[in-house]
């Protein structure tokens, strides 16, 4: 399920930015095919999104992270907390439904990510 609503919100947001720039040629010509999508839509507009990458694109939230782990590494609160109890194995279904939460939330933080990065160079 997650799969087909991820391939159509691609879908969709691939056709617009193509309605957008007045392009929609090239949509009609590479969405018949896979590599067609990984040319077209995911290299070509996610420029903006894998330049935030690098060591001169350091954005606030990359900051803040690395911020949050070196504060974690260096206090001495951090090793106050403690495990009492062993870890216990998940069963079949709590496992299942934790996997399907990691890949909601991460299906939604990747691609609003990738849809800020490549919409937020043309239109913004």
């Amino acid at each position: 399920m997650l799969n087909t609503i991820g391939w159509v919100t691609f879908y969709w947001h691939w056709k617009h930015i193509t309605l957008w720039q007045g392009n929609v040629s090239q949509f009609n010509e590479s969405s018949t095919y896979l590599m067609g999508w990984l040319r077209d839509y995911l290299w070509l507009n996610s420029s903006q999104l894998i330049n935030g990458y690098n060591p001169f694109g350091m954005n606030s939230l990359s900051e803040l992270i690395e911020t949050l782990a070196w504060a974690h590494e260096r206090t001495p609160l951090a090793n106050l907390i403690r495990w009492r109890d062993k870890p216990v194995a998940l069963s079949i279904v709590q496992a299942r439904l934790v996997g399907l939460a990691h890949f909601s939330v991460g299906y939604i933080f990747t691609y609003a990510a990738f849809l800020i990065a490549s919409t937020s160079g043309k239109f913004g």
